[in-house]
């Protein structure tokens, strides 16, 4: 029960920051072009492995992105598979 509220907060969060971000960029307030990332110091299925979280943005031709990424929901991705 208690990781389904974590799933939870966690895609409201990142929908927050899918709006701040379009928003941001939008205004001239941000580049297009960051990226932040962070470790979490232990992975549960690499032993002795870390996990790396990424987000980046970065410009590129309408084109050249999937049609499915056009989809306005982000999908929060576990244990590899797409949920």
């Amino acid at each position: 029960m208690a990781s389904n509220l974590r799933m939870e907060r966690i895609e409201r969060i990142l929908e927050e920051l899918r709006y701040e971000i379009t928003r941001g960029m939008m205004d001239g307030e941000i580049e297009e072009t960051t990226v932040y990332q962070f470790v979490v110091p232990v992975s549960k299925e690499l032993p002795g492995g870390v996990v790396l979280c990424q987000l980046r943005t970065r410009p590129m031709l309408a084109a050249q992105v999937h049609p499915d990424l056009f989809d306005p929901r982000l999908k929060v991705i576990t244990g590899g598979r797409a949920s």
